[in-house]
């Protein structure tokens, strides 16, 4: 009688067991443990890029305005802009009028997002002439820096 009363007692806490698992995977998997899209897009906004920085002639940009080589200004990398052009329309990217940060050495400059660099990888910065001599001479056309937005 007292084997048959404690295999029960063991199926019993098997079958607890098994739920309380069941119930703690199930809330776990459906959690957003600090992840959600709120808290992504933050963390890229902070997030500081290494790669490439170019300089290119302003004109009609992406965001819809004429700009010249004597602002500063920039281009985003397409990975970066087309994320947050809605609808496909680059006119109402959110990035457009916002600001970059951009460092080489000790030199930094901040420029405005007004276009999209298609050439560009994810990590690098295409940036007007004006920005561009901030940091370095023109002559130089492509070298490493750091980025973020602001």
């Amino acid at each position: 009688m007292s084997s048959v009363f404690t295999s029960s007692r063991f199926m019993f806490l098997v079958m607890v067991i098994a739920v309380l698992l069941t119930f703690t995977i199930d809330s776990f998997n459906s959690a957003p443990i600090g992840n959600t899209n709120e808290n992504i897009t933050s963390n890229l906004s902070k997030r500081a890029y290494y790669g490439d920085m170019t300089w290119y002639n302003l004109g009609l940009g992406s965001c819809g305005t004429y700009n010249n080589d004597n602002e500063l200004a920039c281009a985003l990398p397409k990975a970066q802009f087309d994320k947050y052009t809605p609808n496909g329309n680059p006119n109402r990217n959110t990035k457009c009028g916002k600001r970059v940060k951009v460092t080489r050495g000790s030199k930094s400059v901040i420029v405005k997002i007004v276009d999209r660099c298609e050439g560009c990888d994810p990590n690098s910065i295409d940036l007007s002439p004006a920005a561009f001599k901030k940091l370095v001479s023109l002559s130089v056309g492509r070298t490493k820096c750091s980025w973020k937005y602001v």
